[in-house]
């Protein structure tokens, strides 16, 4: 049996991530995916860097969201020079803009909720709106810019940071679906998949919505799929020069691709593009920037989110020694993803991190039962 210190199960931008920041630290790590590294929700996603965008709805996620942020730039040049690959990063600010007769009133509760949460928007009159945006619909009357915030192409970063991984000694592995870990005494000692078994004295869950069915984690993470339907388009001539927030959401591509998103469905584990979410965000799309209603379909397609029964994170220890969690990132797995590693790494190296986790205990779904033992 093949032995390691930590094996995270997942290999997604999360797990990729953690699996990188603990080889850098020294240790022999072994990171398993189901199917190809990177290309479930972390490929399906929009790659948006925008902790305000839902801060009113998610202030526990901010602190964190932040943090994460200030760690983007750092983490995006070390994973280019580790990789060898160019990552599309642009931190050229967000707009958050309404629309029609309420939008006066809307922003400022908006603006109240983000300054509560210790953020600084710009507000920004409709004559703002359209010198920054000129395309928008002309009853764009209101709104406001994040200064900071951004994007990233999130399937560059996900093939990069597997790539860093790997240069960096991660043993990593796709087609390999963790189906349960191995805790004789309530204490890990590795992982069974499939077809193998192998050793470690940690193993990391972190295999987005999937991390609930590998046998013995749902009392820890009783994952809810979030399916988000996407499409990009390909305007000629109709720049959109930052990631805008309305109706739907629109992130601009260095390659001239503009993405817009997303749907939130509960339907399970069923990965399908439907004509009604398309529909949807398209007439969503047009109601922001008509001119997109002749913009060529260039792709659709969805993911399903890992969500979790309060929306928030599942991070850290369990009560078995030398498991831990690192999954539920539901809307913010590309954004969360430098400061998630770090934490993960600093628990098992140091015993304790720094960042800002309180809220997103392992434990916190946990059945109030004995630990397992197998």
């Amino acid at each position: 049996m093949e032995s390691y210190d930590v094996i995270v199960a997942g290999a997604g931008i999360i797990g990729c991530s953690i699996a990188r920041e603990l080889a850098r630290r020294g240790l022999r790590v072994l990171a398993l995916d189901r199917q190809e590294p990177g290309k479930e929700a972390s490929w399906a996603a929009a790659g948006m860097l925008t902790p305000a965008a839902e801060s009113s709805e998610a202030l526990a996620l901010v602190a964190f969201a932040k943090a994460s942020l200030a760690l983007y730039t750092e983490f995006i040049e070390q994973v280019e020079q580790t990789s060898g690959r160019k990552i599309d990063y642009r931190r050229d600010g967000a707009l958050e803009v309404f629309f029609g007769d309420a939008a006066e009133e809307r922003l400022r509760a908006w603006l109240a909720a983000l300054r509560s949460a210790g953020f600084q928007p710009e507000p920004l009159t409709a004559a703002d709106l359209l010198r920054m945006e000129p395309a928008l619909a002309t009853d764009a009357a209101a709104g406001a810019y994040l200064a900071d915030e951004g994007a990233v192409d999130n399937r560059l970063l996900a093939a990069a940071v597997a790539e860093a991984a790997r240069r960096e000694g991660v043993d990593l592995r796709a087609g390999a679906e963790v189906t349960r870990f191995l805790c004789p005494g309530g204490r890990v000692t590795g992982i069974e998949t499939r077809n193998e078994r192998f050793s470690a004295r940690h193993v990391v869950l972190a295999a987005g919505c999937y991390t609930g069915q590998i046998e013995g984690a749902g009392r820890y993470a009783p994952m809810v799929p979030a399916r988000g339907q996407m499409v990009a388009l390909r305007p000629a001539n109709l720049p959109v020069r930052h990631v805008v927030l309305g109706p739907a959401y629109l992130v601009p591509r260095a390659d001239g691709r503009l993405l817009v998103g997303a749907t939130v469905e509960r339907v399970g584990f069923v990965k399908a593009v439907t004509p009604e979410g398309i529909t949807r965000l398209l007439g969503d799309a047009v109601r922001m920037f008509p001119a997109l209603a002749a913009a060529p379909i260039v792709e659709t397609w969805c993911g399903l989110r890992p969500d979790t029964p309060d929306h928030l994170p599942i991070l850290g220890p369990t009560d078995v020694e030398g498991l831990w969690l690192a999954t539920g990132h539901y809307r913010n797995g590309i954004l969360l993803a430098p400061a998630t590693a770090r934490a993960l790494a600093d628990w098992i190296t140091e015993g304790r991190t720094a960042l800002p986790v309180e809220g997103f205990g392992a434990m916190r779904f946990a059945q109030r039962t004995q630990p397992l033992s197998r």
